[in-house]
């Protein structure tokens, strides 16, 4: 009897422990004999041999001359001990293949967007070192990318499988056949799978075509090229990758013989935000490029792949739509740009758009020019919050139904019952995400409600402040007026100006309309706290998705509904069922269809109506809010004017303050007076010295008043600069 288990001098491995297997080679789990480190081990079988000698060793080659994160470590090069092949000793990737965790239920509509950008941004560094070395890889598909979990947790994505690759020159050709035909090139398709034109020859660039092959089937969870029937109707294939115009990156025929489909953009249900596809979209069209004249060479990759990841994620939550978008902005954009970028995915023009980060205004953080670099920080769950100054509606976008799960079949079947058990794990994952995201929107709707109220109040106790200095320099100048008015008429000053009564002109409608809705506004809002308390009595009777922990239940559901899945799986395997076994088996199918339903409810039933009635209140909310808003708005222009008008004023009762006091030295001179004229004079002068006296002390009380209003603006444009500085910073 035969053991299962091989050896070489330093590891150990099972031939039942398979992780992976090719045409030449199977790969196994082992162990360092040594230390007990677990290992991956490639073995070769009989075929391999058929190989010549130099292709053989090729490999080995490779793997010695290659060394960098993203690319699979070798561990050693060792002999059988049995048949004295030679196998190759790698590090273990616990997290399998990436094709592996593609065909997943939770990634039927390809990977969420973190984990997408980091497999473009770990397959360029590896492709990239690949090529700083003059290698081809030849095999690139998501079958050889492995997902390696390090020891705090964070994943690594790693190149593997080096069987087909060799050194080639930029401008080298190669005529050997190798790679997986889905991830063909067409050229290459053309002679390994249609067995045409055998002298074709290929350059580095075939690894472009598979790579983005790759990124497709990442984004979206499927091929970009499918034919009716697969594999079998292959000339359709060919048909679809050679005569897709430049630019489309998709073609699917969905019956026999039936039109293709062709599409330029990704699909609709795929995980990636419209930011993210506006970027990515490009990149795929010029990988998925046939055309030899159009065809991207790897230095316009590299150079497109490093200008996607060097953008900034900007999560902004649109209050007319109540849901989240992204922007991805280049870090040497500025303001501008983003406006821009927010005008394509919400049609709200640059003059019209409002962005508060938490309770401020964006652009009281960050100066037109300033760099994306300095924008604040955003995530998910703490955005910037987009408002349209000529819409106050929230229309929420239609719910999107999920697939449909039809009940399993009377007869048993483990193949199909396996097969069922996954598609409702699909439905599952996707029940799940929605209840994750309609759970947040209305938890945002909430930090809306109050980032908006804060921001409101703020701005209205700022404008009772102004209101109130206004009025108190209103007051000053009055008596300052009265007391000058005196004077001149003491003096017998000719050219007499009747300061009061115009300070009471451009005061009169201030005071008697402007002040009393400014006080009005700021008692209701800042001191009593009214929009708050509107929102507190329109929502008493809601609940929020979150505050219910819908999220945690839903995910629970989906565990319970991946337990039955790999019930069903283990099931499969053993092909047949004792009756106990398939009394289990059963049960588990009822449990799936159970929970099923259960986890579909929680978002149809309970999750969506939430946020639905949620949004809608938030709506009516959100009207009386922006009217609040413009009542502001108009009352800090009415004060903005007005203080202007009294700026004006002031300085023109300075400008008579001066011709008097020009006035008074040249007709008060003792030298050329009588002395009868000069005791009348005495009397006056006394009178007039006691008015001045005091005009003099209130003149230097508005001195002292606007010295003082001089030091709080000074004191808050350092605050200002402060918090600016603190938000560049951040980064």
């Amino acid at each position: 009897m035969s053991s299962y288990l091989r050896g070489s001098a330093n590891y150990v491995w099972s031939t039942t422990s398979i992780l992976g297997k090719g045409a030449t080679a199977t790969v196994h789990q082992g162990v360092n004999k040594v230390n007990g480190e677990p290992v991956a081990v490639k073995t070769f079988n009989h075929i391999s041999t058929l190989r010549p000698q130099e292709v053989q060793i090729r490999e080995f080659e490779v793997l010695r001359k290659v060394n960098h994160e993203n690319i699979v470590k070798l561990l050693a090069i060792e002999e059988e001990q049995e048949n004295r092949g030679k196998v190759i000793v790698m590090e273990l990737c616990t997290g399998g293949s990436l094709f592996n965790i593609l065909d997943d239920p939770e990634n039927t509509y390809g990977l969420e967007e973190s984990e997408f950008l980091l497999v473009l941004a770990h397959l360029y560094a590896g492709m990239k070192h690949l090529r700083d070395n003059n290698l081809v890889h030849r095999d690139l598909k998501p079958g050889n990318i492995m997902k390696f979990i390090k020891d705090d947790g964070t994943t690594v994505y790693k190149l593997t499988d080096f069987g087909a690759a060799r050194e080639l020159q930029d401008g080298q050709h190669f005529v050997s056949l190798y790679g997986t035909e889905e991830y063909l090139h067409p050229d290459m398709y053309e002679r390994a799978v249609l067995r045409k034109h055998a002298n074709k020859t290929f350059g580095a660039t075939i690894d472009l075509w598979s790579i983005g092959v790759t990124l497709y089937h990442v984004a979206t969870g499927n091929l970009p090229f499918r034919p009716y029937g697969g594999r079998r109707n292959k000339e359709t294939m060919h048909h679809i990758t050679t005569k897709k115009e430049s630019g489309v990156i998709s073609g699917i025929q969905t019956k026999e013989n039936g039109p293709i489909e062709w599409k330029r953009e990704l699909p609709v249900n795929c995980q990636l935000s419209v930011g993210l596809k506006k970027i990515v979209t490009p990149l795929l069209a010029g990988l998925l490029e046939a055309d030899h004249h159009k065809i991207w060479s790897f230095d316009q990759f590299f150079g497109e792949v490093d200008a996607v990841l060097a953008r900034k994620a900007v999560n902004i939550f649109h209050i007319n739509k109540s849901t989240l978008i992204k922007v991805y902005i280049d870090p040497k954009e500025s303001y501008r740009h983003l406006q821009e970028y927010i005008f394509e995915q919400t049609d709200i023009n640059e003059e019209n758009q409002i962005l508060l980060y938490k309770t401020s205004l964006l652009t009281n953080l960050v100066e037109e020019y300033v760099n994306a670099s300095g924008f604040p920080q955003t995530a998910e769950t703490d955005p910037l919050f987009l408002f349209n100054k000529e819409n106050n509606n929230v229309n929420i976008p239609p719910f999107q139904e999920l697939p449909k799960f039809n009940d399993f079949s009377t007869v048993i079947s483990v193949e199909n019952d396996a097969s069922q058990a996954k598609f409702a794990c699909s439905i599952g994952h996707q029940a799940k995400r929605q209840v994750e995201r309609f759970s947040l929107y209305s938890q945002l709707i909430c930090d809306t409600v109050d980032n908006l109220t804060k921001y409101i109040n703020g701005n209205l106790k700022d404008l009772h402040q102004q209101l109130q200095h206004l009025l108190e320099k209103c007051q000053i100048y009055r008596k300052t007026a009265q007391i000058f008015e005196m004077s001149q008429k003491i003096s017998n000053y000719s050219l007499k100006s009747n300061s009061a009564a115009e300070l009471d002109s451009i005061s009169k409608d201030f005071t008697t309309t402007v002040a009393v809705g400014v006080h009005g506004l700021y008692k209701q809002h800042s001191v009593e706290n009214n929009l708050r308390l509107q929102w507190d009595t329109m929502s008493r009777d809601l609940k929020c998705p979150s505050k219910t922990l819908a999220p945690a239940r839903a995910r629970t559901q989906v565990e319970h509904l991946r337990d039955s899945w790999q019930h069903l799986v283990r099931d499969r395997a053993t092909r047949t069922l004792s009756y106990n076994d398939e009394q289990f088996h059963i049960l588990e199918r009822i449990k799936i269809t159970q929970t099923i339903n259960r986890v579909k409810n929680l978002l149809e039933v309970e999750v969506f109506p939430q946020y639905e009635a949620l949004s809608e209140n938030f709506g009516d909310w959100y009207k009386m809010a922006q009217n609040v808003h413009l009542k502001t708005e108009i009352l800090a222009s009415d004060v903005e004017k007005y203080e202007n008008k009294l700026r004006d004023f002031g300085e023109k009762l300075s400008i008579d303050n001066v011709d008097f006091n020009d006035y008074i030295k040249n007709n008060f001179d003792s030298s050329k007076k009588t002395n009868v004229v000069k005791g009348r004079r005495n009397m006056k002068s006394q009178e007039l010295k006691n008015i001045l006296e005091g005009y003099k002390k209130e003149s230097n009380h508005i001195k002292e008043v606007i010295l003082e209003n001089s030091k709080l603006i000074i004191s808050v444009r350092e605050c200002s600069d402060e918090l600016k500085e603190k938000f560049l910073n951040i980064d």
